[in-house]
């Protein structure tokens, strides 16, 4: 029999030799799991990125509001940080309670203020920074000033959006005014009760009233916030009534009578709030797991300590696995068979172990996070979002443990299979003819290199985590062509209440769009007015709508200056500065990296004053430029290069090279509906075929109705009509762009088209 003995401890016992065997398995175990914790808090945990991985895989900012805000036990909640009692908060019409919230605090900055929060937290547990700041910066959107017009804007569209939705769409009213029913809706309104506008005001007519009747009626719109209200309000108001549109002088009136009761809660919710300090995310752990803030922090700062631990001594643990493993072979190299089997089964049984042991802690976690959670959150519907948070994150973290353990746990069977099997050995030994007699140095080495490579690579390397943060919201849109996406898209975005515009069409300010998902924006470039353009543009309205028009001097109060306007016919009607709202778009897209913007312009101002206006704006460093003939880029190479800005023209571009036509790239649908039985998908602007296409949806008034754009942004309804369009046209809609994005539920539709939300 061939001799198999090498050199080795012969002079160890069996006895000895198989102590000191299980000894050192007990160290490489040992260092195993603490090398692998180290990795754990060092790539994972110390990640911000794991975090918001786990709230964006499970939709924790969506389902705040379609699970744990949808529960009409919510109620009283919302009477008392809006001072306003909603009456409808009952069946079937709180979704369009819910909706509505969306508008006062949006996903996007939910997200933008938790991901900070992340940031701050890993970086103090590093050490990186020496102070913890873990309070939720929402920016703008909690000043007491900004809140509360979000609030009013969201009462506002909750009693508008509270319609039948089948109600038809005439083009001229014919019920008759009560008064009466008028001055009792808008005194409980007065009152803190927000309801239903009633049908018989939704279709009484105005029409051809005279001037003084006319001021009457704006005097009871407004009651006692007649005086306080300002000439812009009033003569908004005057300019729906006009128009024959009693609901958007409704809906105007209601913004008044509501401000003051929702600015005082507000402030007066302010100081519970941080109080309560509920934006802290220490001390909303704290409260939610029923700890003291200072347990919390001192549990912060242990961590903190043994991450700073781990951090040194993962090389060391590595030598260390190293150094038993090889003492391994040694031990048994007297015996190629002993040595096989004594080190396949260190790895198998390590490994398998560490398996065991991670898995049955992250069932303790989310066990010990159950049951601290319960009874403790603000709202029910939390339950549910947490556990899929916990499940979430400690999946993340199994999954990295799970792919360094189940290499050594297969490398452990494959040794155990040729100890074990005398044909398999036989094969081993044939193959290692030439260097059988350095097969024990062999093996050393092998194993050796198994062991070190997988740990240093863990060492060096980072999980890329950030490739599956959100990219316009959803993880799954970014590597998607841009062509393939669907955009939740403002139509005459700038044309807004806020800004003073006679007959506007959205409420909210630009980044009250933006933050709320819009990522389309229609917008007009205008210079100033010529008298052949008002002259023109008079003749196509009522003697009533001439008369509002003359009252109106929009553009007489901007700045003398400035030649480039936002304006929709007439900027005497409506007129922002270009460079203003280019500015606000600028410093949104600096807090959102992660976001795509499309803005599509029907440009009465050359090229040159727009590339100018851009530059200004800080906007010039976002703008993307379409090769010709390349194939557009996905969301994620838009925002891995930082130019995730698209800008086209109705009529100019290029030059320059990024200033596309529009109607190149673009096909759409016609937009000049006047009921809801005209919507059609024929072709319009722009040839079939095109990279893009738009989706034109609204109601054309020359006062657009807020009624009227809650019944057709309804969500079966505009689905449909998408979906019509798409098979007729065959291609999806990219732009589906409509009048007041906050009625109706254009955000549910564009999640649906794109395939991220079920359909209700």
């Amino acid at each position: 029999m061939q001799q198999e003995d090498l050199d080795g401890p012969t002079w160890l016992s069996p006895g000895w030799r198989k102590f000191l065997t299980i000894v050192l398995g007990a160290v490489f175990f040992l260092s195993f799991l603490a090398f692998l914790s180290g990795i754990v808090v060092r790539r994972h945990l110390l990640d911000p990125n794991l975090y918001g991985q786990a709230l964006a895989e499970t939709d924790v900012y969506d389902r705040v509001y379609t699970e744990a805000l949808a529960d009409p036990a919510v109620q009283e909640k919302i009477k008392e940080v809006t001072g306003i009692n909603i009456d409808i908060v009952v069946g079937e019409v709180y979704a369009e309670t819910v909706g509505a919230l969306r508008l006062v605090l949006p996903p996007t900055k939910m997200q933008a203020g938790t991901e900070k929060v992340f940031q701050n937290l890993t970086a103090y547990i590093a050490g990186d920074t020496p102070q913890l700041n873990a309070n939720l910066d929402l920016g703008t959107a909690l000043t007491p000033e900004v809140l509360s017009e979000r609030i009013v804007t969201a009462m506002t569209a909750i009693a508008t959006g509270a319609v039948d939705k089948t109600m038809p769409i005439v083009e001229k009213k014919a019920g008759q005014l009560v008064e009466a029913e008028l001055t009792q809706y808008m005194d409980q309104l007065s009152a803190g009760r927000l309801g239903k506008i009633p049908t018989k005001l939704l279709s009484a007519s105005v029409a051809g009233i005279g001037d003084q009747q006319r001021a009457r009626l704006v005097g009871l719109l407004l009651g006692p916030m007649l005086d306080q209200a300002s000439p812009d309000i009033r003569l908004q108001i005057e300019a729906a009534l006009a128009a024959d549109d009693l609901p958007s002088a409704i809906s105007l009136a209601t913004r008044e009578r509501i401000r003051n009761r929702v600015a005082a809660a507000v402030q007066s919710y302010q100081p519970k709030l941080a109080e309560s300090k509920a934006l802290n995310g220490v001390s909303a752990t704290a409260a939610a797991l029923g700890e003291t803030r200072d347990s919390v922090v001192g549990g912060l700062n242990t961590v903190r300590s043994l991450v700073h631990t781990f951090q040194i001594a993962l090389i060391p643990l590595t030598i260390l696995m190293l150094v038993a493993l090889l003492s391994i072979v040694w031990l048994n190299s007297h015996d190629f068979r002993s040595a096989l089997r004594s080190i396949g089964w260190t790895l198998f049984g390590s490994a398998g172990i560490v398996m065991v042991v991670w898995l049955i802690a992250g069932l303790m976690l989310r066990s010990y996070l159950g049951t601290k959670l319960a009874g403790q959150l603000l709202f029910p519907g939390l339950d549910n979002i947490v556990d899929d948070v916990v499940a979430s994150f400690s999946r993340g973290i199994w999954q990295s443990v799970w792919q360094t353990a189940i290499f050594w746990l297969v490398i452990g069977l494959i040794a155990l299979a040729f100890s074990y099997s005398t044909q398999l050995f036989s094969l081993l030994r044939r193959i290692l003819a030439p260097v059988w007699r350095y097969k024990g140095w062999v093996l050393a080495g092998v194993f050796g290199l198994f062991v070190l490579a997988p740990l240093m690579w863990r060492l060096a390397t980072a999980d890329q985590r950030a490739a599956k943060l959100p990219c316009n919201g959803h993880a799954e849109l970014c590597d998607r062509p841009v062509t393939d996406v669907v955009f939740a898209t403002s139509h005459n975005a700038m044309s807004i209440t806020e800004y003073g515009w006679i007959w506007p069409m959205h409420d909210g300010t630009i980044t009250d769009q933006l933050d709320a998902g819009v990522r389309g924006l229609l917008i007009d470039t205008h210079h100033r007015d010529t008298p052949g353009a008002v002259a023109e543009f008079l003749a196509s309205l009522s003697p009533e709508e001439q008369a509002i028009t003359a009252k109106a001097q929009m553009e007489g109060e901007t700045n003398p200056s400035e030649t480039r306007f936002l304006c929709h016919k007439l900027c005497q009607l409506g007129a922002t500065s270009l460079v203003d709202t280019l500015k606000e778009i600028n410093a949104w897209l600096e807090q959102n990296p992660r976001e795509v913007l499309m803005i599509t312009i029907e440009d009465e101002i050359s090229p040159s004053e727009t590339e100018s206006a851009l530059a200004e704006a800080g906007l010039d460093k976002f703008l993307y430029t379409q090769q010709a003939d390349a194939p557009w880029p996905t969301l994620r190479q838009m925002i891995d290069s930082g130019e995730r800005l698209v800008v086209m023209s109705e009529k100019a571009g290029p030059p320059p090279d990024w200033y596309l036509n529009v109607w190149d790239v673009t096909e759409e649908t016609p937009y000049t509906f006047v009921t809801k039985e005209q919507f059609s998908c024929k072709p319009n602007r722009g040839d079939t075929g095109k990279p893009f296409f738009l989706l034109n949806h609204w109601i054309q008034r020359a006062s657009p109705n807020r009624v009227d754009a809650a019944i057709v942004n309804e969500y079966d309804f505009l689905l449909a009509r998408a979906q019509q369009c798409a098979q007729e046209r065959g291609k999806t809609p990219n732009f589906v762009a409509v009048n007041f994005y906050s009625q109706g539920d254009l955000f549910d539709v564009v999640n649906t088209l794109n395939g991220v939300k079920a359909s209700q």
